[in-house]
């Protein structure tokens, strides 16, 4: 009787020392927040690092550009006619697929996402009128940045 009661406790006391909570899942958006947020500046790298509808305007209408996230603002260098120089960002919803800017809830999407790699994605509606027609064409702005 004396064995069974032991065998009884010691079986209660592992049941209880393994029911430990479990860590609640990082979400979606804190994880994202993360990745833009570690390590400093992001900025084009290689040949075609910015397109409007596939035409290479890196060196054209993004010169020196970076960006650099915090939790909630964002800050860029170089030229940029897309992005202010100092703004604030967030969210659309929980998947953390598509961020809005704070100067016009325009829709920029997280094509990709890593730690030394982004792909950003926006619909530019407006025009630069710099230096002619190539360096003033609205349409489908794509950012491949790395850290």
């Amino acid at each position: 009787m004396k064995n069974l009661l032991t065998s009884i406790l010691l079986v209660t006391a592992l049941l209880l020392v393994s029911c430990k909570d479990d860590p609640k899942p990082v979400s979606k958006e804190k994880q994202v927040t993360a990745l833009l947020t570690e390590g400093g500046q992001w900025a084009p790298s290689g040949t075609a690092a910015i397109t409007i509808d596939g035409l290479d305007v890196t060196s054209d209408l993004f010169k020196d550009f970076t960006i650099t996230f915090t939790a909630d603002k964002l800050f860029t260098t170089g030229t940029t006619p897309v992005w202010l120089r100092e703004d604030t960002w967030r969210f659309k919803d929980n998947t953390a697929t598509v961020m809005l800017r704070g100067q016009d809830d325009k829709e920029i999407t997280i094509e990709t996402v890593s730690k030394t790699e982004l792909k950003l994605s926006l619909q530019w509606d407006k025009t630069t009128y710099e230096g002619g027609r190539q360096r003033s064409i609205p349409g489908k702005v794509v950012f491949t940045l790395k850290k």
